[in-house]
């Protein structure tokens, strides 16, 4: 799961979120105000969504980082080009250096018969999780956010950032048709499947060794999540590419009825789980396995994907999808 599914698929939403910018902003200031809709939108949303039903929330994150990135969308494509390499940079830069300077501090501690505090617990929420009521765990969530907040702007915003900018340029110089060709694709798979997914798992075995470990380092934690994070867009490449060879074989009209109704899947799979696991509803927080998780997830995933498919011989859209359009449609410009 870390390996595989960690900061991969929120990096293609995100690219197709900032490619869908280009297309609602259409290179006209004048909508603006429907841009700036859409991602207040998204922030309200996310609030909702994180303090209702789920604390590993996204959406806030976009909402907040679109406001941004309106500031950048009409700048040239070099500025554009040069913002995304620096945040990336930076990131990669401040994560590499944090890891070393952890790992100097436990060398340091270690010699002395000391170690570094251990992470703040978390604890409350697991315990409102288990027994609390819908209120009782909002208010734990709430306040969970409220502790993971920062790092998580740091870690994923700057990638979803980056995302979004490089959506915007791939739809500048002509849109995914220019990009989906044969050579490229088969190059995105071949690279990502192998060398994305080696550092994938390497992470991955770097995480769990150290989590299973007697003497844990959060030096070793800060490398995983490096390596976890910063080579994610390889991955994330491969699975396009796979996908595109796969498209050529079969239909994936499954995938494509899903993808157009990503917000609705995401927070229909929020309602589900929360009401599954949470005390207030069917209380199966920490009673089942890691692979009965898993399959509730697929199931879940699938259903929804179903019903997506269905929807679409009657709608354009998902009833999410609607709401945010219409809501961004209500303050858009009059023409």
């Amino acid at each position: 799961m870390f390996a595989l599914f960690q900061a991969k698929f929120y990096l293609l939403f995100s690219f197709l979120f900032g490619y869908s910018a280009h297309y609602v902003l259409k290179g006209e200031k004048s909508n603006t105000r429907t841009w700036i809709a859409r991602s207040v939108g998204l922030v309200i949303l996310g609030l909702i969504h994180l303090t209702f039903f789920f604390h590993g929330d996204i959406l806030f994150l976009y909402g907040v980082f679109a406001l941004v990135l309106t500031l950048l969308y009409f700048r040239q494509e070099k500025t554009l080009k040069v913002w995304a390499w620096a945040i990336y940079s930076i990131t990669a830069v401040l994560f590499v250096a944090i890891a070393l300077l952890v790992h100097v501090g436990e060398l340091v501690l270690g010699s002395k018969g000391k170690t570094l505090p251990g992470e703040e617990s978390i604890d409350f929420l697991d315990v409102a999780l288990s027994s609390g009521s819908f209120l009782e765990i909002a208010a734990a969530r709430f306040e969970f956010w409220l502790i993971a907040a920062g790092p998580g702007f740091v870690l994923q915003g700057s990638l979803v950032f980056v995302a979004f900018i490089v959506g915007v340029l791939v739809a500048r110089r002509g849109g995914l048709a220019e990009f989906v060709k044969p050579d490229l694709m088969k190059k995105f798979a071949l690279w990502g499947l192998t060398v994305g997914l080696a550092i994938q798992l390497l992470a991955g075995f770097i995480y769990i060794t150290n989590e299973q470990s007697e003497n844990y380092s959060l030096s070793l934690y800060l490398i995983a999540i490096a390596l976890n994070f910063l080579t994610a867009p390889l991955l994330s490449a491969g699975i396009v590419g796979g996908l595109w060879l796969l498209s050529q074989k079969m239909s994936l009209s499954l995938l494509s009825a899903a993808g157009r109704h990503s917000l609705s899947i995401y927070l229909g799979q929020s309602i589900v789980f929360s009401t599954l696991f949470s005390a207030w509803g069917f209380g199966l927080f920490q009673e089942l396995s890691l692979l009965s998780v898993v399959l509730i997830a697929a199931a879940t995933w699938l259903v929804l994907a179903l019903l997506a498919k269905w929807n679409l011989k009657f709608r354009a859209r998902g009833p999410m999808e609607a709401l945010l359009t219409n809501f961004s449609r209500m303050f858009g410009s009059k023409s």
